[in-house]
């Protein structure tokens, strides 16, 4: 191949360029330094509301049972109420269901529960039993004293787990806790259990943390309908712990259907 070559004049006057172009290097950009946040794992549950939660739910209702008590207001009693006529209580034409206490924590057993649970039943009112969570104790023992004293097979209604009390857990320790114990419960009985609580500890320890598959149920003692910060809907909506029954001594706590749901929405299984 020919070479070409330039005159030594050209090259004098290219010389500054060529220096200038194998010298240069382009500044360097400042490394911006990222905080690494922990990667959550989003709950598939997230965008669910509880208007419509029921009937969207991965393991709905899918029996009937007829005739059905359909009043649409209800009681929740425990060793508190003392011993219920219940003849008396569905006599008075006030009471569709009952959730009635059967244990606590790792142990508690309700000392009447037995005997509310088959009377109830027996007088023609939906039953269904909860238990008090605790987030201090053992969680899989808890879980296990649970599913020993609530029997599927007594069941009329989806099981409750009652919530009430963080014990000193921080509120992410106590999310996390009760997202996993209450999966296992739903495992357990076939059907997602309703969540019960007060509207203030629901704001701050439920509140926007993957709660909505959950049936809510709403305790909130005022005149007027409870609103959650989140704008999540409850199915439940206990208005006051000073009810009063034909059939039971002193005060009891009351509660209603809301948001269109009635009693087929919580039938169990």
């Amino acid at each position: 191949m020919q070479h070409f070559c330039y005159p030594t004049f050209v090259l004098a006057l290219l010389m500054p360029f060529l220096f200038s172009a194998q010298t240069y290097s382009a500044p360097k950009k400042e490394k911006v330094k990222t905080i690494s946040k922990p990667i959550l794992t989003p709950d598939p549950y997230m965008e669910m509301r509880l208007d419509n939660a029921l009937n969207n739910s991965p393991l709905p209702h899918s029996g009937t049972r007829t005739p059905v008590n359909t009043l649409l207001e209800g009681i929740d009693v425990s060793h508190y109420q003392g011993r219920i006529d219940w003849a008396a209580v569905a006599a008075s034409g006030k009471v569709g269901y009952a959730y009635i206490k059967a244990s606590e924590s790792v142990s508690f057993i309700d000392e009447n529960y037995q005997y509310n649970l088959a009377e109830a039943r027996k007088n023609g009112i939906n039953v269904g039993s909860y238990h008090f969570y605790r987030a201090h104790v053992d969680q899989e023992a808890q879980l296990r004293h649970m599913f020993s004293i609530i029997n599927p097979d007594q069941q009329d209604l989806i099981p409750v787990v009652d919530v009430e009390h963080a014990n000193g857990v921080s509120v992410e320790t106590f999310a996390n806790r009760l997202h996993r114990f209450l999966k296992a419960v739903e495992e357990h009985y076939g059907r997602p259990p309703i969540l019960y609580t007060y509207v203030n500890f629901y704001n701050r320890y439920l509140a926007h943390r993957g709660f909505e598959h959950y049936p809510l149920f709403i305790a909130f003692y005022q005149d007027y309908k409870p609103t959650l910060s989140d704008g999540n809907k409850y199915i439940l909506w206990q208005y006051t712990s000073k009810g009063r029954i034909n059939g039971i001594k002193g005060d009891v706590d009351r509660s209603k259907f809301m948001h269109g749901h009635t009693v087929h929405h919580i039938l169990y299984p």
